[in-house]
This record gives structure tokens, sequence and C-alpha cells, in this order.
């Protein structure tokens, strides 16, 4: 059968409001793991440097110099390494996506040569000391003249390889604060929503109330009472918008006591829920407004008694939650019925923002009469709880 038009109290729409969907968040490696990155990086570049010139020697026929070879090229390439902290700074101070390539390249191209003769005024020392034959000593100005261009196109990639690291890691930032806005702003629509329906629930509650003040004063007393004790339930729940499916339950039962006052003998509520499936996770209040259209549009547009029924049931992956009632149903065939109103469009809202497209709810009627509104979320037991006792079947 499918599904009917959504029936709804008289109480106008509220704005949509689209949900945010939250990227995932990956942590930043932790800074001493860049570092044995960066160092692995420079000993690869020089162990390549090693086999270079050890292919050299074996092309010309000589034997390879291991001992001397080895040490001479980590060390000249460590000492390259010594300045990537400061090409890092760089790149952060005079970064190249902003103020102007104009005045930025000039300043990495400087601070490129300062740092390629820095590189050589601690090299060049370390050089000779490690080349036994003293005669292929060279001094600074010789290991700058056979290097400086090399070297400054070398430092050059380095820098170009900090840049597309910080792009990244910039990029990164600005994903983790976009991921928590959406989280805050997520926080803020269900904080919003939920402070939307109290109202509702309550302003139509006191409604019920008004209706018996004068008719049956004892009656709206302990509909009072009632109400202020599940406000003050409700209140004492604090934060978080997920409930187990038995604290929810518990203060359904507190709603239903309202509404068994105001609805005396015409009204019978079978509540039936498997012990197995009271440790789920809910939203809270979820079932208060299903409950409500049932009665108003279900019991209270029937003549005589009517009979309401909450179930739960487990469906795969899912946790399906049905309110059913016997009353005369959509009452659509063609017709146009009203909009949604506060409770159903708030339900629907609170879902997509707490679980996207992995929930739906389902309003049809019964083929044997009456209306039920299914709700359908992703199956999520609580970590620990305590079950209350299941509510008897009244």
């Amino acid at each position: 059968m499918p599904p009917a038009t959504p029936r709804s109290s008289d109480v106008s729409d509220p704005s949509d409001l689209s949900d945010v969907p939250t990227p995932p968040v990956r942590p930043t490696p932790p800074a001493p793991s860049r570092w044995l990155i960066g160092f692995a990086i420079w000993t690869a570049l020089a162990l390549l440097a090693v086999l270079q010139n050890a292919l050299f020697y074996r092309s010309i026929g000589e034997p390879v110099p291991w001992g001397n070879l080895i040490p001479v090229r980590l060390a000249d390439w460590y000492t390259c390494a010594l300045f990537t902290p400061l090409y890092f700074w760089l790149v952060r101070r005079y970064p190249l996506d902003e103020g102007g390539w104009l005045r930025v390249v000039p300043v990495h191209l400087g601070a490129t040569a300062v740092f390629v003769v820095a590189k050589y005024v601690i090299y060049t020392p370390i050089f000779n000391l490690l080349r036994p034959d003293t005669r292929a000593a060279r001094t600074l100005g010789e290991m700058l003249a056979g290097n400086f261009i090399i070297e400054n196109v070398i430092f050059w990639a380095v820098l170009a390889v900090v840049q597309a690291v910080e792009s990244f890691r910039k990029l990164r930032e600005r994903e983790v604060q976009a991921a928590q806005l959406a989280g805050q702003l997520a926080n803020a629509r269900l904080d919003a929503l939920a402070g939307q329906l109290h109202p509702h629930f309550l302003f139509n509650t006191l409604q019920g109330i008004s209706t018996l003040l004068h008719r049956d004063p004892g009656a709206a007393d302990t509909m009072l009472t009632r109400l202020s004790d599940l406000l003050r339930r409700t209140l004492q729940r604090g934060g978080g918008h997920e409930v187990t499916l038995a604290e929810e339950l518990e203060l359904l039962e507190l709603y239903l006591g309202i509404m068994r006052t105001r609805f005396a003998d015409r009204l019978t509520v079978d509540i039936g829920v498997p012990g197995d499936l009271r440790t789920a996770l809910v939203p809270r209040f979820i079932l208060q407004p299903l409950v409500e259209n049932a009665l108003q549009h279900g019991v209270e547009r029937r003549a005589g008694k009517g009979h309401v029924e909450i179930r739960a049931r487990r469906d795969a992956g899912a946790l399906v939650l049905s309110v059913r009632d016997d009353g005369p149903g959509s009452g659509g065939k063609g017709g146009h019925a009203p909009a949604e109103g506060v409770g159903l469009s708030n339900t629907r809202h609170r879902l997509r923002q707490l679980y996207g497209d992995a929930q739906r709810i389902d309003l049809s009627d019964r083929a044997q009469g009456g209306f039920e509104a299914a709700i359908v979320i992703p199956f999520r037991p609580a970590a620990t709880g305590v079950l209350s006792p299941e509510p008897a079947a009244r």
C-alpha cells in the first residue's frame, strides 16, 4: 500500500533545515614522526648519491672507495638537511600563496643563496676532514665555485617540497575546522529543534488541561502534577541527543499518564518492545510526537474508545519504531491533507541531522483501519546501560 499523505497538528511547519555532512577527520601525525620522516628522506637522497658515485667509479674501472664515499656523501646531504626547519619558517613567514609573487620570490631566492653559502661554510671543513688525501683539500671559494648553482637548484626543489607540505597542512587544518564547525552547527540545530519541540508539546498539553479545568478540576490537577513530573525528568536528563530505548519508554510512560487522565476510559495503549532492543540508542523524546499525532488524529477523531500500539523491532542493521492507531486514517482519498506541523516535521529534521540518509519515516494507512507512523534508524546498542522494568501493556 503506498504511503498516505502525512497528518499533523494545526501548528505551522518550521523552516526547513538541511543536514550538514561531517567529513571524517584524521589526526595529524605527531611532530616526532614528521622529523623521522624528514630524516629518512634526506638519508635516502644521500644513499642515492652514494650509489650514483659508485656507478661512476665502476664505469671508469676504478674500485669504489666505500669507506670514504659513504661518510662524505652523508655529510653533504645532512648539512643540507640542517636548513629544513629554516625553509619551513621561510614558507610560513613568506608563503607563495599570499602577498604576491613579486615580493615573495626574491625573498626566497635570496634566502636560498644565503643557505647555500652557509651550508658550504659548515660542509667544507667536514669534507676536508673526511678526505684522507690532504692534497685534495678544497677551500670555501672552490667549493662554492663548483657547486653554487647546482646547490641552489637542489635547495629550490627543497623549497617547492616544503611549500607543498605546508599547503597540504593548511588544507587539512581547514578541513578539521570545517568539520568542527559542521559538528557545532549540527549540535546547535539539534538543540534548536529540541528547544522547539518541548514548547510545542507543552502548549498542546496545557491546552488539554484547560479543556478539563472547569469540567473536571480533579483530572486537570492530576494532569498538571504529572506534567510537572515529566518536565522535571526531561530537564534532569542533561545534554546528549540520544538515550536508550528503555529511558525513552520511561519518559513516554510519563506522557501517557497525562493522556490517560485526559482521555479517561477512551484510551488504551499497548507497548510491545522486546527486552533485547531496550539498550538500543534512540533520539531523546522521539516517540512522543508520534504518539501525540496518533492521539490527536486517531483517538480524538473516532467515536468511542481508541487504541494505540507502540512497537519496536530489529530489521537487519536497523531499528524500527512504530506507532499505530485505529482512527479514521489520513482521510486522503484524493483530498489535500494539511502540511506537516511541528511534531512530525521536527522529528524528520532531527533524524536527518543525527543519521543523514541512514534513516526514514514511513507514514501509511493501515489495511484494517487506522494509521501507522514508523521510524527507521540504524541499530546501535548502548555500550552500557541499566534496563528499566518493561512497562506493562494497558
